[in-house]
């Protein structure tokens, strides 16, 4: 299994505190059957300011003290890049490269406001040769009170990253029940830890994707494959299906 989606490089962010701390992340994914992983520590203007170059440098010193300790874990660099106005420049710019250097760049929006030239800033970035995927949609507040804001993304054929601990149930209800929904709707082309730790958001990402596999079948195939071709940088179709929006009780009286 490939997670893609990780903090697991030590002191560069929210993630993993020390290279101890690291190792031991490390040791929890290896024992989860993960056989690669790709950091993607936060680029967070103004907070967690990470430059790929930066990652890479990082990535080479974990390296090292995996082929010391003898775990059967390969890392690649990566970011989780916050989406504003200046992310196109910093792409451009190479600050912001893809996940292994690929076409394949991982972006998270605010958790409570949607920003309101999203859908410009990726159509952007697709048309300087990146790829965007949208990191955990389903911890957004705006996704979780309208789930069907989402298909204008998936009308721009934009790939979609859940949260392992999401699809358990560990950010509550709602993100576990929006999980669950975009899983059934084919709007899940990556299951990923997101993690942090070594407790509650630890590299874990097995036992979501069999419980997504029941949701909607042929799930474990697909983000398997998808992840291989994230570090292969070979081309991943969406085969997403557009959430219908609930109709209140209100607009039923309406036409009454």
């Amino acid at each position: 299994m490939i997670d893609i989606h990780t903090h697991i490089l030590p002191g560069i962010d929210d993630g993993s505190k020390d290279m101890d701390y690291s190792i031991k992340m490390l040791k929890i994914a290896e024992d989860n059957g993960i056989k690669k992983i790709i950091a993607t520590p936060h680029f967070y203007r103004g907070y967690y300011e990470n430059k790929y170059e930066d990652v890479c440098k990082h990535i080479e010193d974990l390296k090292k003290k995996i082929v010391e300790i003898s775990i059967n874990v390969e890392i690649f660099p990566g970011q989780e890049v916050f989406l504003d106005n200046h992310t196109l420049e910093l792409y451009k710019d190479g600050a912001i490269k893809g996940l292994n250097n690929s076409k394949y760049v991982l972006v998270e929006f605010p958790m409570e406001t949607m920003p309101k030239q999203a859908l410009d800033m990726l159509y952007e970035l697709k048309i300087s040769g990146a790829v965007p995927i949208i990191a955990h949609p389903e911890r957004y507040l705006y996704f979780m009170k309208k789930p069907s804001l989402i298909n204008e993304f998936i009308e721009e054929k934009h790939l979609f990253q859940l949260n392992s601990g999401s699809v358990k149930g560990l950010f509550g209800k709602e993100a576990q029940k929006l999980s669950h929904t975009l899983i059934e709707h084919n709007i899940c082309d990556f299951i990923a830890s997101d993690a942090h730790s070594t407790g509650r958001r630890s590299p874990k990402i097995e036992e979501a994707i069999i419980q997504g596999d029941k949701l909607r079948a042929g799930l474990k195939d697909k983000v398997t494959k998808n992840a291989e071709k994230i570090l292969s940088n070979d081309s991943i179709n969406s085969c997403a299906e557009k959430v219908k929006e609930k109709k209140s009780i209100f607009s039923f009286l309406k036409r009454k």
